[in-house]
């Protein structure tokens, strides 16, 4: 399996984004920008089968990274920019696909954090997570070759400027919408 390998290097931007404390729910769906109001059309981009993000500097910059492994297993994780801002971060992020989501894992999960991944009433899976020095993500598996909706908000607001991934060879550093649909290149 051939895997690529990207750098990830933040723009002095994101190094500078504070964030804040404090998680309330979101609608599944998220809104192009505010909050209960779902987008009339969600985009639709490529993500590189089997390509990999590489040398995310965890504290560093805010972030959540999808990638999607052939046979249809799909990886999320969150950085925050705690080293700079002092602050840490309060991911809420929602992933459904296409065909559904079959199973899911979490990933470096601390529970005196309060994170926590779980089902949703429409079979979506849930993550809710404060990140500061680390990661925290999870995995989920899809149909091969399904394509997944990521909704992610960040201190309650809508971020999709902070969703990464590869696509057509290239690092994709935000996205035109929240949430965005993720189809991936081969399988």
């Amino acid at each position: 399996m051939h895997r690529q390998l990207f750098a990830l290097a933040f723009p002095l931007a994101l190094l500078a984004s504070a964030c804040t404390y404090g998680v309330e729910p979101h609608p599944i769906g998220g809104g192009g920008g505010s909050a209960g109001a779902a987008p009339t059309s969600v985009p639709l981009s490529t993500i590189d089968t089997d390509a990999t993000i590489a040398e995310v500097s965890f504290g560093t910059g805010a972030g959540v990274f999808v990638e999607y492994a052939s046979g249809g297993t799909w990886r999320v994780f969150t950085s925050c920019d705690t080293k700079t801002s002092r602050y840490s971060c309060q991911f809420d992020i929602i992933v459904d696909a296409s065909d559904g989501v079959q199973d899911f894992a979490p990933e470096g999960l601390e529970s005196s954090d309060g994170d926590w991944v779980d089902w949703t009433d429409d079979g979506a899976v849930r993550l809710v997570a404060t990140t500061a020095y680390g990661s925290d993500g999870l995995t989920f598996v899809t149909e091969p070759g399904a394509t997944a909706r990521i909704d992610v908000f960040l201190d309650d607001a809508p971020a999709p400027r902070y969703i990464y991934w590869v696509g057509d060879g290239g690092l994709h550093r935000g996205a035109p919408s929240n949430p965005i649909d993720l189809a991936p290149s081969a399988d």
